[in-house]
């Protein structure tokens, strides 16, 4: 079954990913747009903990615990997020649903090995923004939409049963357009001007970044285990081609406009930074009952300065720390299907690193779900899961100009096992 799934799946998230828009923040203004979170949805429902490692769950954040997986793993996830932007005088509803992974994980021996695609960022803002410029009233509209996706590929080594490592490799591909229009409504004497300018970047991005993990597990008592977990990301450069197109245009009297004179320049060859980032993180627990952990993740994103280009916008390092775990009170149970269920929490608190209108802007969150056995078992156990996760946060402020992002996500992902891969078939 699992072989007739990727296909379908692969074809499937390629169209989405590059017609859905998921996001309307402003925020998505600066630096490539939102950062979509990398992980699969059951450990999102942790607070984007991933130090646990499983044998039937792919943890697309730390490359290491491929070689714990005992069968090939089929992910995928969607997600919708329903948003409230508020200011200091104003509040707007977003709904956004997006499609964020589709991963195929599996065991060799004392490999393990992955492949996949998923978003890295999205684009997406409408702002209408008037200011007064000498005598001139001056109406901007900014828009943009788009942004960067992610195949990756990965490989783990267990060295010992105890200590895993893995590399991941990623491609990083995508567009993203981004316009100014201005127009003068008001030139100090009551009259508006019916033509304006307009500047549309359309960027291209392409390049290589890495990521690569360890894992270790130590044996402490009554079947309770030490979980330990680092990950690591190199400072990378992917190429940034940029087409800039400005124009005269003229309104309409429904508001729309056409371009009159358009004036093309030369395609630009810029450096996109992907700044370094680290995590550590530990817990502690019986990995088919309960477990606990903190991780602790590090952005190297003040180097983003030598590239910023915004007087009222800066970076410093961000960091994030997220708190969760899980309980599932007996995976073997043949009589109770409640038992088998697996309830998992968690709080994240980041500090993004962005800093606006001398603003820092954080972001925390609490979340919970549930991993619901499906399919056939083995051993007794059920080896497909479907998660489904809530979050509830917050990212911004209402003051200084800003904007604040109250959200709650709804999320699903399938985690698909299938053994038969490493059965040799007789046939008579």
């Amino acid at each position: 079954m699992i072989k007739k799934l990727i296909l379908s799946l692969a074809l499937a998230f390629g169209l989405s990913a590059y017609a859905q828009q998921g996001t309307a923040s402003p925020y998505s203004f600066y630096n490539g747009g939102d950062l979509h979170f990398k992980g699969t949805h059951d450990v999102k429902a942790m607070g984007s903990l991933a130090v646990f490692q499983d044998s039937i769950h792919s943890n697309l954040l730390n490359p290491a615990s491929l070689a714990q997986l005992q069968g090939a793993n089929l992910s995928l996830g969607l997600s919708t997020s329903m948003t409230q932007f508020a200011s200091a005088d104003n509040t707007v509803n977003v709904n956004r649903t997006t499609f964020d992974y589709l991963s195929l994980a599996f065991p060799a021996g004392k490999f393990g090995f992955s492949l996949g695609v998923m978003p890295r960022s999205f684009v997406g803002y409408d702002i209408l923004n008037e200011t007064q410029e000498n005598e001139f009233t001056v109406r901007k509209n900014y828009l943009g939409e788009g942004g960067i996706n992610r195949a990756f590929v990965g490989i783990a080594y267990k060295i010992t049963d105890r200590l895993n490592i893995g590399i991941e490799t990623q491609y990083n591909f995508g567009q993203s357009e981004n316009s100014v229009t201005k127009f003068i409504m008001d030139d100090g004497h009551g009259l508006s001007l019916d033509r304006g300018t307009r500047e549309l970047v359309n960027n291209r991005y392409s390049g290589l970044s890495f990521n690569t993990g360890i894992n270790y597990v130590h044996p402490l008592k009554d079947k309770v285990q030490l979980n330990v977990g680092v990950t690591y990301s190199p400072e990378m450069k992917i190429d940034n081609e940029q087409d800039i197109t400005l124009s005269t245009i003229e309104l309409g009297d429904d508001l729309s406009f056409r371009e009159v004179d358009v004036f093309e320049q030369p395609t630009r060859n810029n450096d996109f930074l992907l700044p370094a980032k680290y995590s550590v993180g530990a817990g502690i627990g019986d990995p088919n009952k309960w477990f606990a952990g903190v991780e602790y993740t590090g952005t190297q994103s003040s180097k983003l300065n030598e590239y910023n280009i915004y007087s009222n916008a800066s970076y410093n390092d961000g960091y994030k720390v997220a708190l969760g775990g899980f309980y599932t009170a007996d995976h073997r149970s043949l009589t109770s299907y409640m038992k088998r269920i697996t309830y998992r929490f968690g709080a994240r608190y980041e500090n993004t690193g962005f800093v606006l209108n001398q603003q820092e802007i954080k972001d925390y969150s609490v979340s919970a779900g549930i991993g619901l056995p499906i399919g056939e078992t083995r051993q007794g156990i059920s080896i497909s899961n479907l998660n489904i996760g809530l979050e509830y946060g917050q990212r911004g402020t209402s003051s200084h100009g800003l904007i604040k992002e109250n959200y709650f996500n709804v999320s699903i992902g399938l985690s698909f096992n299938d053994f038969s891969w490493f059965v040799k078939r007789k046939f008579n």
